[in-house]
């Protein structure tokens, strides 16, 4: 069984509208903690906004904070469906080189269900080679394996 996005991402993940301010989508990071937010019109991901383009697009221009998150935004961001594989995801972000991918169900056109970071990768995928690594050890320690004799 191949490792699913929908088994690492963060669910339900923050967003905002675009027409939220600069300011507001600075405050749903800080208050959720996160670097980055999928803009989302009605159900669907039509942007991303990251903590580098408020400061880089915004704030080092001297844009208002009160200016609409869809004058700052990436339109039309990599997404990765629920049922990809954890390959698939890492694929995307080197392709692009970013750090969050929204997480959409494709049935429903871009319908944002979840978020995923490098981070969230980097941890899940530790623990599954942990947890292999669990298997690894036991079968060299069970009775008649190759490793006991």
């Amino acid at each position: 069984m191949a490792m699913e996005i929908r088994y690492a991402m963060s669910s339900p993940p923050t967003s905002v509208p675009p027409d939220a301010s600069l300011e507001e989508a600075a405050r749903h990071m800080a208050e959720a903690g996160v670097g980055a937010l999928p803009v989302v019109q009605g159900e669907e991901v039509i942007g991303m906004v990251t903590d580098r383009e408020l400061v880089v697009r915004a704030m080092a221009h001297g844009l208002s904070p009160r200016l609409k998150v869809e004058t700052v935004m990436s339109a039309d961001p990599v997404a990765v469906d629920a049922g990809s594989s954890v390959t698939v995801a890492l694929h995307a972000m080197q392709s692009v080189k970013i750090r969050h991918l929204p997480v959409v169900d494709h049935k429903h056109a871009r319908r944002l269900v979840g978020m995923v970071s490098f981070d969230d990768l980097f941890s899940y995928l530790s623990v599954q080679l942990g947890a292999l690594a669990d298997v690894v050890n036991a079968s060299r320690k069970a009775p008649g394996s190759s490793s006991t004799r």
